[in-house]
């Protein structure tokens, strides 16, 4: 059954998308991400960059 986007409810659509991840998964998607596109640009210094931003990202804004 396919739902006709046009019908459904302006809260239930906000609600679906919230991100209702917790915060060690979030900063482990975070840092894949990070990585992924660091990589790309730059193998050989990635993991030590997503590591020290990781840890900067931590210390300046704190667990979530």
């Amino acid at each position: 059954m396919v739902r006709d986007p046009k019908t459904q409810d302006e809260d239930e659509l906000i609600e679906r998308t919230r991100d209702n991840t917790s915060p060690p998964k979030r900063r482990a998607r975070r840092k894949s991400f990070v990585f992924a596109h660091t990589e790309i640009a730059n193998p050989d210094i990635a993991r030590d960059i997503v590591v020290r931003v990781d840890e900067d990202f931590e210390r300046i804004f704190g667990s979530e």
